[in-house]
């Protein structure tokens, strides 16, 4: 439960770090248009990491003259920062997720089509992925899961 309203701390003030102030938009004020609410980023998939002191996520982004999206994915500290891109590449990167340990990141990329599985160690110190992640193609589990 806690992680949950960390969680939600978290996304609700960037949220509001992403509001212009008053006096910024008080000069370009306008009824909210389908464009402006286009060129919003959608946040998606929350994913808390293991020791708590990280939440990645993915943000879309949208298009509309080339009418495309794509989704990237970010990452923030739980207890509030400033959010980074987490891999700067390209490609359409979703549903995040940390191995049990939380030393490595799993997501799905479309870096290759089909859409495949992608991994990276991960610095849970740092919030950073450490070398060059690499696809995934073979996948065990040991007994507890990791």
């Amino acid at each position: 439960m806690k992680i949950f309203v960390a969680v939600s701390i978290v996304f609700a003030s960037s949220l509001f770090a992403q509001t212009p102030s008053p006096s910024a938009s008080a000069s370009a004020k306008h009824p909210f248009t389908f464009e402006d609410m286009m060129k919003l980023k959608r946040l998606d998939e929350p994913v808390p990491s293991p020791d708590g002191k990280w939440v990645v996520f993915s943000a879309t982004d949208v298009d509309l003259e080339a009418n495309t999206k794509i989704s990237h994915l970010w990452i923030v500290p739980a207890n509030g920062g400033e959010s980074k891109r987490l891999n700067e590449t390209p490609n359409h990167e979703e549903r995040p997720r940390f191995s049990p340990d939380g030393k490595r990141l799993i997501w799905t990329s479309k870096a290759t089509d089909p859409t495949q599985i992608w991994m990276g160690d991960f610095d849970t110190n740092a919030g950073t992925l450490i070398g060059k992640p690499h696809q995934v193609t073979n996948i065990s589990t040991g007994a507890d899961g990791g």
